[in-house]
């Protein structure tokens, strides 16, 4: 070659935000076509629809009984009971966990991952993408059934006066904070995934002990209640739980703060997941 010619290595090559930018939205496309628009998304599906089955047979129950329909201020509680004990802890939970760590842990077992690793792609790039594209996914599922539970709770005729007050009441709120409490959920139980997926080779067995954790945040002591995902989450629905046997005392924690707790959260695993992701190395052997 002439000698005013320069070869270029990768170190060399300008990477901005602009770039990123373009390869977490190429990411973001490619992904959601190849995990989520796929059959493999159905088992997933199904577990965030579960709690829609169920009040839509509640609701079925009513009607075929004759039973007189529950004051919607009853269901409101009814409902909160559902959110938080059945949907948060378990639907959410065990929805994350398959949906993030598929999408960390699925290119070792599709042995896929060589072509992420040798591509002009730093780690971090490939971590965000991946989140993201989780985070997308699994809002839209599970915000799609929180739009169903509201509609057989409180919008059939099991309901008195449910149209009313999820339309034009205080409902109309609760549903809003119940959204937000949806996504907030997708987004600490998604950082949590992704950083277990990428340091533990079977991550069930973590994922197992990080749900007992969770069920028994009732009984711990208020410092370590706020070491949870659940326990800002509960802080911010809209209508409390009455509280079980044996819980311990605790006062909810301040929105702004248990919003910007579990941000930080986030963030943190977010961080020390990237910094993971910077020594990924292709090994299929023993997976």
């Amino acid at each position: 070659m002439g000698g005013g010619e320069k070869t270029v290595t990768r170190a060399e090559v300008p990477v901005g935000r602009r770039l990123w930018a373009r390869q977490i939205g190429a990411m973001l496309g490619l992904e959601l076509r190849k995990t989520f628009l796929r059959l493999r998304a159905l088992p997933v599906v199904a577990v965030a629809l579960l709690p829609v089955v169920l009040l839509a047979l509640r609701a079925l129950a009513f009607r075929i009984s004759g039973r007189a329909p529950v004051p919607a201020p009853e269901m409101a509680t009814f409902y909160a009971g559902i959110f938080q004990l059945f949907f948060l802890r378990l639907v959410v939970f065990f929805g994350c966990f398959g949906i993030f760590t598929y999408l960390m842990r699925g290119e070792v077992a599709e042995r896929s991952l060589h072509f992420y690793l040798l591509a002009p792609l730093r780690r971090e790039v490939y971590l965000a993408g991946k989140y993201l594209a989780g985070f997308l996914a699994a809002g839209a599922v599970f915000l799609a059934s929180l739009a169903g539970q509201l509609g057989f709770a409180f919008l059939t005729a099991s309901t008195e006066g449910g149209a009313a007050y999820l339309l034009r009441g205080p409902g109309a709120g609760q549903a809003a904070a119940y959204a937000g409490v949806t996504v907030l959920a997708v987004a600490g139980y998604g950082a949590v995934f992704t950083a277990l997926a990428l340091v533990a080779r079977n991550p069930m067995l973590p994922a197992a002990a990080i749900l007992g954790w969770e069920w028994i945040n009732f009984l711990l002591p208020p410092a370590l209640k706020n070491l949870s995902v659940i326990h800002p989450l509960q802080s911010l629905c809209p209508v409390p739980v009455p509280a079980r046997v044996f819980a311990l005392p605790g006062e909810p924690t301040p929105a702004p703060l248990a919003i910007g707790g579990l941000l930080a959260l986030v963030a943190l695993l977010l961080v020390l997941a990237a910094r993971r992701a910077r020594r990924l190395e292709v090994s299929y052997g023993g997976d």
